[in-house]
């Protein structure tokens, strides 16, 4: 059995780690996952920043600048989709420029005429407030239009008013975007779309987010964000409440399995301590009762008067302890302290306390002061023969645990509020304060009663503990090691429509 328990053991410590190891790469997985969830969140976002930043300076007002543009394909080749474009854009200032444009027709279609009839004549001049600029690319038939379009948009916005980094970090700080750089750079060749460059550092995650603002100048802003794990944490909330809640209830059932399987151990070594010490106990009163038997059958022994008496007397005793001792095996054996069954009645307290010092049993060796230390005497409402057993097993207590001069002193008091107060203290050993907690726990018998000796079954003060509680009492103790003990009992003299008096 130890075996299979051990083996319990390792395999619940082993489940426990494997799973913490498992659950621990889920939630690496399931961070990572995130993380770049929360990664393709903001690179959205800086786009859409960037796009904003172009549609403002794309919309501000230049009355004084016309804008004109002219595509072409410069070669095209059958074998190969792709093919050599050339872009033109006329710039005209017309404060440097005059030009009328006729009523119906719109800027771009006029200045384009506008252009190449200039160009018929002679080359353009700068000095006549014209500027030209000329682009070449290579791209696909069937995507060139719309991504030449999006680049003459971002040249306009470019020349209306030049990108500034300033105003870009303000548009990101509006969205919640804190930058960690913004710095612009100058491309070896047009770049058509934005990029992303991922996390390398899970626990300090940075990206990079590269965007052209100006195609045909090959200009690209780069914008470096360094991304707080809380908010990565944020969006794994539920998650991590669900697997920390999971976790927990699969942890607390195993360790309550342990614990179960520990406390069933403990139950049967309490068990297995109580059979040998029942066994052990229980031979005394019959070795002694085997003795007084065959000294009745002896016809010359028993003409001795004294010892005849003497031998009566130990039988009587070792007869009141077998009694005792099965009297609290069926009252311990009650799962309920009200399933005892009470024959109350009244009676001297001070009488029923003189007559349990007076059974007693005085081992050789030691010498026991009992005193009663109270006034008047009281009368009780309460079952004679548990109250009988309560007090004598208290006694019994404070004989066993002592040293070899030992004084007991009972008091009983009759309070105001209707409750009976017995105390029985000694200046006997005490109680370990380490075993205090246990004191009337059934069976527990402590270190220093086992290395000594001393006997007992463990039932002594769990079986007071009982009886008075089937009172509907309280009993509590004050204890220090090495200088004694004073137990105190507190009984209700109140029940149903009897009420206590004291004489």
């Amino acid at each position: 059995m130890e075996k299979r328990i051990k083996l319990i053991y390792c395999l619940t410590i082993c489940v426990v780690i494997a799973y913490c190891v498992v659950q621990g790469y889920w939630l690496y997985g399931r961070y990572v996952l995130s993380l770049s969830e929360y990664e393709r969140d903001v690179y959205a976002t800086v786009s859409a920043c960037v796009e904003e930043d172009i549609a403002i300076r794309k919309a501000l007002p230049q009355p004084r600048k016309l804008y004109g543009n002219r595509f072409r394909r410069i070669n095209n080749q059958k074998d190969n989709k792709t093919s050599t474009w050339a872009y033109d854009i006329y710039v005209l200032d017309t404060l440097k420029h005059s030009i009328s444009i006729p009523e119906g027709m719109d800027d771009q279609t006029y200045l384009l005429d506008y252009m190449t009839n200039l160009q018929d004549d002679g080359p353009l001049k700068v000095s006549e407030g014209i500027e030209r600029y000329e682009f070449s690319f290579e791209n696909d038939d069937s995507t060139v239009t719309n991504q030449v379009l999006e680049a003459i948009d971002r040249f306009i916005a470019d020349n209306k008013l030049p990108f500034q980094k300033a105003r870009l970090d303000s548009i990101l700080r509006s969205k919640g975007i804190t930058a960690q750089s913004i710095t612009i750079m100058k491309s070896d060749t047009m770049v058509w779309q934005s990029s992303m460059l991922p996390h390398t550092s899970v626990l300090q995650p940075v990206m990079t987010v590269s965007f052209p603002y100006n195609i045909f100048e090959r200009e690209l802003v780069v914008v470096k964000m360094a991304i707080g794990v809380s908010a990565v944490i944020k969006r794994m909330a539920n998650t991590l409440m669900i697997t920390f809640l999971l976790s927990i209830a699969l942890i607390f059932c195993l360790a309550y399995q342990i614990l179960t399987i520990r406390k069933q151990r403990h139950i049967e070594a309490v068990r297995q301590e109580f059979l040998h010490t029942m066994i052990h106990e229980l031979k005394r009163p019959i070795s002694t009762l085997k003795m007084c038997v065959s000294f009745m059958g002896n016809e010359r022994m028993m003409q001795d008067a004294e010892g005849k008496q003497r031998i009566l007397s130990s039988s009587h005793n070792e007869l009141d302890n077998l009694t005792s001792y099965f009297s609290k095996l069926r009252d311990i054996t009650f799962s309920d302290s009200t399933e005892i069954p009470l024959a109350k009645s009244r009676f001297s307290l001070r009488s029923l306390i003189e007559e349990c010092i007076g059974k007693q049993n005085i081992p050789n060796g030691k010498e026991v002061k009992m005193q009663i230390v109270a006034g008047n005497d009281v009368e009780v409402w309460a079952d004679r023969m548990h109250m009988g057993n309560i007090i004598s097993n208290l006694l019994e207590n404070a004989i066993k645990y002592s040293y070899d001069a030992v004084n007991i002193r009972v008091g009983y008091l009759q309070r105001k509020d209707g409750l009976l107060q017995i105390s029985v203290a000694d200046n006997g050993t005490g109680i370990a304060r380490a075993d205090q907690r246990y004191v009337f726990d059934k069976f527990y018998r402590s270190e220093t009663a086992k290395v000594e000796g001393i006997p007992g079954i463990g039932l002594g003060l769990s079986y007071v503990k009982l009886l008075v509680e089937a009172h509907g009492g309280t009993i509590s103790f004050e204890s220090t090691e090495g200088k004694g003990t004073t137990f105190t009992i507190l009984i209700p003299q109140t029940d149903g429509k009897d009420q206590n008096t004291a004489c």
